[in-house]
């Protein structure tokens, strides 16, 4: 076992040399102190008898261990040896603790508790709902991504909210992100021990007014052709909106094997109620003129998704694109729709839910419909101490009143002024 007297010098000349195997080289200063040199790296080691056995100890590779820094190493070993402490249980334990602390680490990146709130949270939420907080979290992550959670300051959010309702006319989607920050940072706050929690209290920066926004008959006339101009998919989409009255998220999502007999059995709901909705005749000419991608493929599709077995299947339409399809493929038609009807133009802005509201408004205000059975038409929650006791079955009074309504829609696309129909004698 040659020993030889190490210097910085002739180190960096040993690991230069080739090494196929490792090959151990002993300190002429410091007993049982070792460098291993072998193919891919250079290593320290110190040698002691523990209980009768010799036990090879690592000490730490080298150059980040200089020789200096490797004997003050050996040396704390031989202590610990001498008090009794076996090292390789130490070792074990610091290897450990460190595994844990880069776990943490990882943990509490803003991306990575951001990812874990959703798992925790989002399933048993609707679809819409999911939607809602998974487009914030984009948002967030894309302004907060490689930081540590716990180094996020109060202001910081405050700034970046801020920035978010001034880009928007609404204040909404800074709303939303206001609202999932206060979640994703309470649910870090129980589980990744911050030492306090930035959004406690946090405020929506917005104050959204309530919409009121319902469309006059001529307005619905106008809608309809623009729509009926632009065509598949999203004319048709719009277009089966005023027919049913649902919201634009569920819609875009019909399939084919929803369909059973003349009702849509709709399950996947932002209320998590199933509801039938009756298909009457504007409704299911629509649905008749769509192209057909199968029966588990929905009624209405713009792209495709590329499947596992390398296939394509149709994809439902987004929530998210109607905004931009209104802007792109709506909106541009609708001078010339009121030009073609000599209408005056709409010169309010509308939205997909001010149809579904429209929808409602004229059930009740054209069609006749009882406004509790309206409200259940269009699949509103009935609450407070109805909706524990009242559990009968209303899907035949809703589909009289979408065949009511549907009736109503065709005196409006004819041009017909509204008349007013006692609500007893329209649901008889």
């Amino acid at each position: 076992m040659a020993k030889i007297k190490f210097t910085d010098k002739g180190i960096k000349a040993l690991a230069g040399k080739p090494h196929p195997k490792r090959i151990d080289y002993f300190d002429a200063d410091r007993s049982g102190l070792c460098l291993t040199i072998g193919p891919r790296a250079a290593v320290w080691y110190v040698f002691r008898r523990i209980d009768g056995k010799l036990v090879r100890l690592r000490i730490g590779a080298w150059p980040e261990y200089g020789i200096k820094k490797a004997r003050t190493k050996a040396g704390r070993v031989e202590e610990d040896i001498e008090a009794g402490k076996h090292p390789k249980p130490q070792q074990a334990r610091q290897k450990a603790d460190k595994r844990h602390s880069r776990e943490v680490d990882y943990a509490r990146l803003f991306e990575r508790a951001a990812e874990a709130w959703q798992e925790h949270h989002l399933p048993g939420l609707a679809d819409q709902t999911q939607t809602m907080y998974k487009r914030a979290c984009r948002r967030l992550v894309a302004e907060f991504e490689g930081r540590d959670i716990g180094t996020i300051k109060r202001g910081e959010l405050v700034r970046f909210l801020d920035s978010l309702k001034a880009a928007s006319e609404s204040g909404v989607p800074a709303n939303h992100a206001a609202a999932t920050i206060r979640l994703i940072f309470g649910y870090a706050a129980d589980r990744l021990e911050l030492e306090t929690n930035p959004a406690a209290g946090l405020k929506n920066p917005a104050k959204v007014k309530s919409r009121d926004r319902v469309l006059s008959r001529a307005e619905i006339r106008i809608v309809w052709r623009a729509a009926e101009m632009a065509g598949y998919p999203y004319g048709h989409a719009i277009r089966f909106q005023l027919c049913t009255g649902q919201r634009i998220g569920e819609i875009g999502d019909i399939r084919r094997d929803d369909l059973e007999g003349d009702s849509w059995k709709l399950s996947r709901t932002k209320t998590g109620k199933r509801i039938d909705v009756y298909l009457a005749h504007h409704a299911r000419s629509i649905l008749d003129d769509c192209p057909d991608f199968g029966d588990d493929a929905p009624f209405f599709s713009a792209s495709s998704q590329s499947l596992d077995d390398g296939t394509q299947r149709a994809r439902s339409l987004q929530p998210d694109g109607f905004h931009l399809a209104l802007k792109r493929h709506i909106r541009p038609r609708l001078d010339a729709a009121a030009h073609e009807l000599d209408l005056p133009r709409i010169r309010e802005h509308w939205t997909p839910h001010d149809l579904r509201r429209t929808v409602r408004s004229g059930l009740t205000g054209w069609a006749g419909v009882f406004p509790d059975i309206a409200e259940r038409t269009i699949n509103h929650s009935i609450g407070g101490i109805r909706a524990v006791y009242d559990h009968a079955d209303y899907r035949a009074h809703e589909a009289e009143a979408l065949k009511a309504w549907d009736a109503e829609l065709s005196r409006i696309l004819a041009g017909e002024q509204a008349t007013v129909v006692p609500m007893r004698r329209a649901m008889t």
